[in-house]
């Protein structure tokens, strides 16, 4: 039986009840020091991903950060058997303690802004037949330089986006991310590590925020742990 790692915390002071696991397993830990890890044994050494197998995975440290600060491990993350799980910890264990102490108390909230207009044609980025004049070639360059321009404009736009969410949260945010992997068609992410005595502020701000920019789409998300705060390594 191998061993699936949910999450990193401290010394749990409450029993571990009605938590199941991946395929339904019971949830334990382990222990190294004064950091714990949240375990359920498996079959297999790797875990196919599955919409149900992510919703434990999910709900079994959302359990825990109701009680507790936590460190969230990435989906799948699974050992050969309990010392392997300590030898992370060990190995670990300085990084772990840092982040437990600088995540305490804080959770994550998400930010998606979509630009309502930006929805295209693909035949708007490309060159068609129909849109050569005499001169294919220089209709082409004359597209080409339309289209970056477009990019140009869409950074741009893109920084003063966030700029304007920066100033509306910056004396209650803790840190702050941008997910950079996603193009601006498909929106702008943002990351926000708050206190959790401010969640409620967030969420107030956010819908003067929202109605402010009415030329803009926004989704907001969260209270989650901190996924995307723990130290890079970690998870």
């Amino acid at each position: 039986m191998y061993r699936y790692l949910y999450c990193i915390t401290r010394k749990l002071y409450k029993p571990l009840i009605n938590v199941a696991g991946i395929e339904n397993a019971a949830v334990r830990t382990v222990q190294y020091r004064e950091i714990t890890a949240i375990i359920s044994e498996i079959m297999m050494a790797q875990i196919p991903v599955s919409n149900e197998s992510v919703l434990r995975h999910a709900a079994v440290i959302e359990a825990i950060q109701k009680e507790q600060t936590v460190l969230p491990m990435k989906y799948s993350s699974v050992f050969k058997d309990d010392a392997g799980v300590i030898e992370f910890l060990k190995n670990r264990y300085a990084v772990f303690i840092s982040d437990l102490d600088r995540l305490q108390d804080k959770m994550e909230m998400g930010l998606r802004i979509i630009m309502k207009n930006t929805v295209q044609n693909k035949d708007d980025e490309e060159l068609s037949d129909e849109k050569c004049s005499s001169n294919p070639g220089i209709d082409y360059l004359q597209q080409k330089r339309a289209y970056y321009a477009s990019l140009d404009e869409n950074d741009a736009r893109v920084k003063e986006i966030v700029k304007t969410c920066h100033a509306q949260f910056e004396d209650i945010c803790v840190e702050f991310k941008r997910d950079t992997h996603s193009s601006f068609l498909q929106g702008v992410s943002l990351n926000y590590l708050i206190h959790k005595d401010f969640i409620n502020e967030f969420k107030n701000r956010f819908n003067d925020l929202k109605s402010g920019l009415s030329e803009l789409q926004f989704l907001c998300s969260g209270p989650w742990p901190p996924y995307h705060f723990v130290s890079p390594g970690t998870i």
